[in-house]
C-alpha cells in the first residue's frame, strides 16, 4: 500500500473538526441542524438554512465510490519518490449520499477499483498524522439507508 506524502493539513475552523475526527476513526462531516442535510466541503454559510450555524455528526463508515483516480507521480516539491502510485476515489457515505468524501484508497494493490464499489472508511497514518482513507468492503449497503440511484 502506497500512501501520498505530504504534509499535515490546514487545520482550519471547519477542517480541524473533520481531521480530529478523522485521527479518532470517524468520518465527520457537516450537517444543517434545521433539516439534516449533510455537506462536504464544509459550507461557511448552509444553503439549506443561511442563519442556521453548521453542527457536525459522524456519518456511516460505508460508502459507494463515486468517482476515482490514480496518481503517478506526485507533483509536490520535496515529495518521496516511493509514494506514488496511489488511488484517490470519491465516496459518498451510504447515510450521507449527497456529500462526496475524498480519501486514499488504502488497498489499492489488491486490484483495480470501480465505481459504484463499497468501500468502508478506515483512516491512515502518514507520518504525524492522520489521512482520509478508505478500504473495500464486502459488505452491501443496507438498501434503507442509501437512495437506489446511488447504488
Amino acid at each position: 500500500m502506497r500512501l501520498p506524502d505530504y504534509p499535515p493539513p490546514l487545520l482550519t475552523p471547519f477542517a480541524g473538526i473533520f481531521y480530529d475526527g478523522v485521527a479518532q476513526g470517524e468520518l465527520r462531516l457537516p450537517v444543517c441542524p434545521d433539516c439534516g442535510a449533510v455537506y462536504w466541503y464544509p459550507p461557511a454559510i448552509l444553503p439549506c438554512h443561511p442563519d442556521t450555524a453548521p453542527g457536525w455528526r459522524a456519518v456511516s463508515p460505508q460508502g459507494v465510490v463515486y468517482s476515482f483516480t490514480r496518481i503517478e507521480r506526485s507533483l509536490l516539491p520535496d515529495a518521496d519518490p516511493a509514494s506514488v502510485p496511489y488511488t484517490l476515489v470519491m465516496v459518498h457515505p451510504i447515510d450521507a449520499p449527497a456529500a462526496r468524501v475524498i480519501g486514499v484508497l488504502a488497498d489499492a494493490d489488491d486490484g483495480p477499483v470501480q465505481c459504484g464499489d463499497i468501500v468502508r472508511f478506515q483512516p491512515a497514518r502518514v507520518k504525524d498524522h492522520w489521512i482520509p482513507a478508505f478500504v473495500r468492503d464486502q459488505g452491501d449497503p443496507q438498501p434503507d439507508d442509501m437512495p437506489r440511484e446511488a447504488i
